[in-house]
């Protein structure tokens, strides 16, 4: 065999890849959700178009929202015949903001931030990042690329919501499926 041929293909083989996970992505993120399985939230939320835009009226205040933390629960279920079906949920949690009174979520993908904020009254938004129903003996197959293509496609950032037209100022972004802490707990604890 040509020695070019065999030094290049795990190049292509990366490259190969890579252009699989994007035109899944792109497959499977058609609709209303903007990836597999994150759209649907645990949490009702209400939808709000706005932009960052300096004529919106709204007056910025420092710091941002912080002490962001996210983490992944799984929750499997036994099945007839030796199968389970499974979710992992991943959950996104912050500090307390003085005197707000709500917060805005806002929608980062690879594409770019969304227009419309989800608005909620808890410091928390948990969402299903990935499924399935597989034989047991699989354990959670296909668990670990789900939550990679959500890692490079998905994410969220904060702010506080106070009164007189007055927010603060956007958080990092969070990816879906990415974790602060290295341990993964079987079910939320709150």
């Amino acid at each position: 065999m040509n020695k070019k041929f065999l030094s290049a293909l795990p190049l292509q083989g990366l490259r190969l890849t890579t252009l699989l996970m994007l035109m899944l992505g792109l497959i499977l993120g058609v609709g209303d959700s903007p990836s597999i399985a994150a759209g649907e939230l645990v949490k009702s939320t209400t939808y709000l178009v706005a932009t960052d835009s300096p004529n919106n009226g709204l007056q910025m205040l420092k710091p941002p929202v912080t002490g962001l933390v996210s983490t992944l629960y799984d929750e499997v279920n036994d099945l007839p015949a030796e199968r389970i079906r499974w979710s992992t949920y991943w959950q996104l949690c912050w500090q307390p903001y003085p005197k707000a009174q709500k917060y805005e979520l806002q929608t980062v993908t690879m594409e770019g931030k969304s227009p419309k904020l989800k608005s909620i009254s808890d410091r928390c938004l948990r969402m299903q990042a990935a499924s399935n129903e597989n034989k047991k003996s699989q354990g959670l197959l296909n668990r670990e690329l789900i939550l990679l293509m959500h890692t490079v496609q998905l994410g969220y950032r904060v702010r506080a919501v106070l009164d007189d037209n007055r927010v603060s100022e956007w958080s990092e972004v969070m990816v879906v499926g990415a974790t602060t802490s290295p341990q993964l707990q079987k079910t939320p604890d709150s």
